[in-house]
């Protein structure tokens, strides 16, 4: 059985040269302007997507209690009124100037939509 070279270091030096490398690779990586782009579309349609849907939740389930309409079609308008809403906040997270104004204005307007429903709600 090969003997294992031994350290007193938990981690010898030509170890961590590779690894900085790395780092430093990936670093120069994210400071290019294609990457600052690509990663700012990422978070735009990643909150268009996630903050828009949980949003247009919210709002189908307050305007189920709210639309004066027997329950079963309040929920259908509802559901649809969601559809077109998720449609809007999804344009709307790629026209506001800055990307994280759409993570803001979505999550506090579902917030709002929240509160409603429990002012509202059963």
């Amino acid at each position: 059985m090969p003997q294992l070279p031994t350290s007193n270091s938990p981690i010898s030096a030509t170890a961590v040269r590779p690894i900085s490398g790395y780092v430093q690779a990936a670093i120069r990586w994210i400071k290019q302007e294609q990457t600052q782009f690509g990663l700012q579309v990422f978070v735009r349609a990643s909150a268009a997507l996630l903050a828009g849907y949980v949003a247009a939740a919210t709002l189908a389930c307050l305007l189920t209690q709210v639309l004066p309409m027997p329950r079963f079609e309040s929920t259908l308008t509802a559901n649809m009124l969601a559809f077109l809403f998720y449609a809007i906040a999804i344009i709307y997270a790629f026209c506001v100037r800055k990307t994280w104004h759409a993570w803001r204005d979505l999550t506090l307007f579902s917030l709002l939509c929240f509160a409603l429903l429990k002012v509202c709600g059963q």
